[in-house]
């Protein structure tokens, strides 16, 4: 297996680096620094929105901030709760990949689209990330009135540990007997704590392993390894996937995380539900995200989620379809 050019001119531009050194904190500042910048030279800029508002959220332990898109005035919308990457011990809303990706989603879907600065490993291990997005998704139904949010119109996703999350919540919702969020739009998926099928996925002989910063992932996340067969830690490892929302699962071809991604929507299938999962050629852990300026397939993966989620709420029934023949 090869790799396409643009991705070697961006593996190639970012240099394996030592930072164990620093900190978390200041391991936290240097890693989003460099994605900004890699942004910069790589990634497209979302477009103007209507209106961007922060909105403090009831949470556990405190308030967290909530970024609200707004594609347009009046009325009431559908929304998208979206969950930022990061090993759930970096990333944040004001990451500029972020910020594209929800300005994007925003004016093309036609959604409100919602970004949560959940708290953040080894801080707040689990469960601290799951407990702050149901309490988002909880004020955004109770509050929906005064957000201009159709509180029935509200789907979840996220991207890698942020897709963990949100996969986390539809089950989390799903036993506490709560309306089902209109859709799962999961990118890039960390859903096996446990590393087993991470470990025995192949990936492209030039791409660089992940399997450090998934090691390093898990142990910022779990203060007890034993947790890695909890449902809400992995949700792959669920024994029933019965009652999910309809689920769309977006895979790297060359990413150790693109098996348990894909088994998942089988067995979301298997289990009653509607689900695809869709794997991307060529594609890394994370390119999607931060190679958009020059790399075609990046585009093309934003495009397919813009369209997943304008589906979900302006179709539901195409989506319908569309899953039952996938």
């Amino acid at each position: 297996m090869s790799l396409d050019p643009e991705v070697l001119d961006f593996l190639l531009s970012n240099p394996a680096g030592d930072i164990g050194h620093l900190d978390t904190v200041r391991q936290r500042r240097y890693k989003q620094l460099m994605i900004d910048l890699n942004f910069l030279r790589f990634g497209l800029p979302g477009p103007e929105v209507h209106e961007i508002a922060d909105h403090a959220v009831p949470a556990p332990g405190g308030h967290r901030t909530a970024r609200l898109y707004r594609p347009r005035a009046g009325g009431r919308l559908p929304a998208h709760l979206y969950l930022h990457g990061g090993g759930w011990w970096q990333g944040s809303i004001d990451d500029l990949v972020n910020d594209a990706l929800c300005r994007r989603r925003c004016a093309e879907a036609g959604v409100v689209v919602v970004s949560l600065e959940y708290r953040l490993a080894p801080e707040h291990p689990f469960p601290a990330a799951l407990e702050d997005a149901h309490a988002a998704l909880r004020w955004l139904r109770a509050e929906a009135d005064g957000l201009g949010i159709d509180p029935a119109g509200i789907s979840v996703g996220g991207s890698s540990a942020g897709a963990n999350v949100a996969a986390a919540l539809a089950l989390q919702v799903r036993d506490c007997g709560e309306p089902a969020p209109a859709m799962q739009l999961l990118e890039v998926p960390f859903l096996d704590l446990t590393l087993e099928s991470a470990r025995a996925a192949a990936t492209a002989q030039e791409a660089p392993s992940l399997l450090p910063d998934l090691v390093s992932a898990v142990e910022f996340y779990l203060r007890d390894p034993g947790l890695a067969r909890d449902p809400y830690v992995s949700p792959a490892l669920a024994p029933s996937l019965a009652g999910l929302p309809p689920t769309v699962v977006l895979t790297a071809e060359h990413d150790p995380l693109h098996a348990e991604g894909e088994r998942y929507a089988e067995r979301v299938t298997a289990d009653g539900g509607l689900a695809t999962a869709v794997r991307y050629p060529g594609a890394l852990h994370g390119t999607s995200l931060l190679l958009t300026r020059t790399w075609a397939p990046a585009r093309d993966w934003q495009d397919a989620a813009i369209d997943w989620l304008r589906m979900a709420h302006w179709d539901p029934g195409a989506l319908r379809l569309t899953l039952e023949g996938g």
